[in-house]
């Protein structure tokens, strides 16, 4: 099995700015130290509470001048609001920095923040730039000169450099909630990416099996392609003190959630607009943030105890969904640093050891 971590980087209100960034350096060198197999760093924009991570680029560099070997991911960079050939750019002197260790995630983002109103992007078009954008992307890395004409962009002759260790291009993996994106992802032949945050253990199985459903429509062999799956994950000797301990920070993410979800729907009534059409599988994201319970986060959407407990829960996602790749959110909710880096000893000490 792979375990890889995920970063979002809640704002806190007990520390700056400069003082999470540092811990956040500080945790990658020890993941690095104690075998994980990935740093997925999220972009998010405009609000403080969720994050303070817009340009994860710059903080992959940095990890990639402080770590060895661990793989440095973007969970997710989001396609619509960045210029094809700037991300081409930035990604590969990124895999050129880290000598080869980029895993390149996608997706079109979190609408929630606002990113498409304040980047003056038509949200409606999301799906449209994706594609397009990505194409644009292959290309770079692929091609010594290229042009492209298309509905968004108009490119003439155009050289991008440099381009990335990994040829031809770094392992992409698109983020999704819904059947189409599976269908996008097994046209690609790209790995997915699920937010299992957000996903109960029925749906992520169905979430699964219809992504290795459409790979094989496309003609594609399921082993050659993975599905890692975000979940929240904190342990401590004593399992009950664990779940103890981070409930006020895992709660406070869905609480933000919610928040912004109400932000969001008053702007659109504000405009007289309804909910983007492609962004329709958000709405069960509100209805879920809307009715949850700790109980149901810790039984459903989370692994969140002892080690031992840990290691059972993943052996039953493992045999029950097919689980074997797993990144995992520990520091959720902006966690104090010491017991982040404990939990991350402990999983990478006690746990890891079992599914090697």
């Amino acid at each position: 099995m792979k375990f890889g971590l995920f970063y979002e980087m809640q704002g806190a209100s007990d520390r700056s700015d400069v003082a999470l960034y540092q811990e956040h350096l500080d945790q990658f060198r020890l993941a690095d130290e104690l075998g994980y197999d990935c740093l997925w760093l999220a972009e998010l924009h405009f609000q403080r509470a969720y994050s303070i991570l817009p340009a994860p680029l710059l903080l992959a560099a940095a990890a990639s001048q402080i770590t060895r070997r661990i793989r440095l991911g973007t969970g997710i960079s989001v396609l619509p609001i960045n210029h094809p050939l700037r991300l081409a750019e930035e990604i590969a002197t990124l895999d050129i920095l880290s000598n080869g260790r980029v895993d390149f995630g996608i997706g079109r983002g979190h609408p929630m923040t606002g990113i498409y109103e304040h980047f003056n992007v038509d949200i409606e078009q999301s799906k449209a730039l994706f594609r397009e954008n990505l194409g644009i992307i292959r290309l770079a890395w692929t091609e010594d000169e290229f042009s492209y004409k298309g509905k968004f962009h108009t490119i003439d002759r155009v050289r991008v450099v440099p381009k990335p260790v990994q040829k031809p291009t770094p392992p992409t993996f698109v983020s999704a909630f819904s059947p189409d994106t599976f269908d996008l992802a097994a046209e690609y032949g790209f790995n997915l990416f699920l937010p299992a945050q957000v996903i109960p253990v029925e749906q992520l199985k169905q979430a699964i099996g219809a992504y290795h459903a459409a790979l094989a429509k496309y003609g594609r062999d399921k082993s050659h392609y993975r599905v890692p799956v975000l979940l929240p994950v904190y342990i401590d000797t004593d399992g009950a003190r664990a779940r103890r301990d981070v409930e006020r920070a895992m709660m406070s993410y869905y609480d933000i959630i919610g928040v912004m979800m109400g932000e969001m729907m008053g702007r659109l009534q504000e405009k007289h607009a309804q909910f983007p059409e492609s962004y329709k599988g958000y709405l069960q994201l509100g209805e879920l943030t809307r009715d949850l319970n700790y109980d149901f986060v810790c039984r459903e959407l989370a692994i969140f105890g002892s080690p031992q407990e840990a290691v059972d829960r993943i052996g039953f996602l493992r045999e029950q969904v097919g689980l074997d790749d797993i990144i995992l959110w520990t520091n959720v909710g902006a966690m104090p640093h010491d017991k982040v880096c404990n939990s991350m000893r402990l999983f990478a000490e006690q746990v890891m050891p079992h599914f090697a």
